[in-house]
């Protein structure tokens, strides 16, 4: 399929995955706006390694803190403005802390990552859920986690909030379907270069690779890659449904 006339939105996209996940969209020749909270200088040269990398122009960003109801409408309204539509919406900005769910930790961290994760990215889907809806066509993929299927130890809360985002693409799966407009997941492993692997000291990785099916961590492209088969017509069945990315893990 031609890319060429689609926009896609990026939330999160200033590193890591998310900025994996803008730069593939733009390699296939879409329209790609990245959705950032950092700094607007870090933004920018992204942007310009983006296009540099995929001689795709047709690249930009828009300030979307998704715990910012308003900011996160106003943002998806200039978009529109812009480019008078919006095909694909990316919901990956999350937060995550480790730390167990005990009495002696604060609960504030445990507040944040479930508003960010869960209200963060119904904030954006109710942002675009109008136009798309009206249009009666789009795809909306939510990144998710292999912890919110299986748990994880010292990320109850960031298990918790990912198992919601699950649920979530499960009812809009269903919900938005009879308006053509398809929700669903994709719930990486432990990727490289995304920060999954930090908490693993050095010493102990060559044994966690074993507990992997495949024996190795997966790369960003392997989730941009799945990423990109839910928002094309060739995923047009599909809907609802959380696509693992874990190598063989779980």
């Amino acid at each position: 399929m031609s890319w060429d006339s689609h926009v896609v939105v990026v939330t999160g996209a200033s590193k890591r995955l998310g900025a994996g996940m803008a730069n593939h969209f733009a390699s296939l020749g879409a329209t790609v706006i990245l959705g950032y909270r950092s700094s607007l200088e870090e933004i920018q040269e992204l942007v310009r390694k983006i296009q540099e990398s995929t001689g795709n122009e047709r690249i930009a960003y828009e300030r979307i803190d998704v715990n910012d109801r308003d900011e996160v409408q106003g943002a998806f309204q200039r978009i529109l403005s812009t480019y008078g539509r919006i095909d694909v919406l990316v919901n990956n900005a999350g937060v995550s802390y480790g730390g167990a769910l005990i009495p002696s930790n604060p609960v504030e961290k445990w507040e944040e990552i479930i508003h960010t994760n869960i209200m963060g990215t119904i904030n954006c889907i109710h942002a675009v859920s109008l136009h798309m809806l009206t249009e009666q066509r789009g795809s909306i993929i939510n990144i998710a986690s292999l912890a919110g299927l299986v748990g994880m130890d010292r990320l109850s809360a960031y298990s918790a909030s990912k198992a919601g985002v699950i649920g979530l693409t499960r009812s809009l799966g269903k919900e938005y379907a009879r308006f053509g407009v398809r929700v669903n997941a994709v719930a990486p492993g432990y990727i490289n270069n995304t920060g999954m692997v930090d908490r693993i000291p050095e010493d102990q990785m060559a044994e966690f690779k074993k507990k992997i099916a495949m024996g190795h961590l997966g790369e960003v492209d392997d989730v941009a890659e799945a990423v990109a088969f839910l928002a094309s017509p060739q995923s047009k069945y599909i809907t609802g449904q959380t696509l693992v990315v874990d190598g063989g893990l779980m």
